[in-house]
């Protein structure tokens, strides 16, 4: 299993290196904003399957993407105006809001429901790659489903070991949990899961 380091040195090589295998449909582990996580192209749906097994995570449940940008994530979901400025207050961020979807991304992916969790990670790695792909990151934490979500490339390697990872990004230990959840299908956000950002410091945040 290939392990690169990200860190203050060139970074060429690494973002070569998880390219290539993103658009060959691979997986790959690395860092975010928040823990540890796993990640593959979005729009194939075979990709999406070797995540939900390498998670042992059952079918019914979706995973979320991350987007470059708020104007992809308005292609793939229905963001009105309003909620387009609550995005810009939280993206880049580590705040997963839930809305309806368009249907342009693969069932698998979102399980059979209508909605799907998008998010802009603030994390370099992630930034940058996102702008060199065409297409969004299926993410999810890099552990087995039901566990605690991995802060160090030591604890998540051990996925790659026993799966179909084709890369491993090192960036350290995280010292941070997993994103906070908002529910905004509806008028209003709501949260669904406290995490890293909390309701008060969102409240803070959007002036509320």
């Amino acid at each position: 299993m290939k392990v690169i380091k990200f860190d203050d040195g060139p970074k060429n090589e690494v973002f070569a290196a998880a390219e290539k295998v993103l658009k060959k449909g691979g997986v790959i582990i690395g860092p975010s904003d928040t823990v540890y996580g796993i990640y593959g192209d979005a729009t194939n749906p075979e990709t999406i399957r070797k995540i939900f097994k390498i998670k042992k995570r059952v079918s019914e449940k979706a995973f979320p993407i991350f987007v470059k940008d708020i104007a992809t994530a308005r292609k793939f979901a229905y963001i009105d105006d309003r909620k387009a400025r609550f995005l810009e207050k939280v993206w880049p961020g580590p705040v997963t809001v839930v809305f309806h979807h368009k249907e342009k991304l693969p069932g698998v992916l979102t399980g059979g429901k209508d909605t799907i969790g998008i998010r802009i990670p603030n994390h370099q790695f992630l930034l940058e790659l996102l702008q060199r792909l065409d297409f969004p990151l299926v993410q999810t934490s890099a552990n087995i489903s039901g566990g605690e979500p991995m802060r160090s490339v030591e604890a998540a390697g051990g996925l790659g070991k026993e799966s179909v990872v084709g890369l491993i990004i090192d960036g350290g230990e995280l010292p941070k949990g997993p994103s906070t959840v908002v529910d905004f299908t509806r008028d209003n956000p709501i949260i669904l899961r406290s995490g890293v950002i909390t309701k008060k410091e969102l409240d803070e945040i959007l002036g509320v």
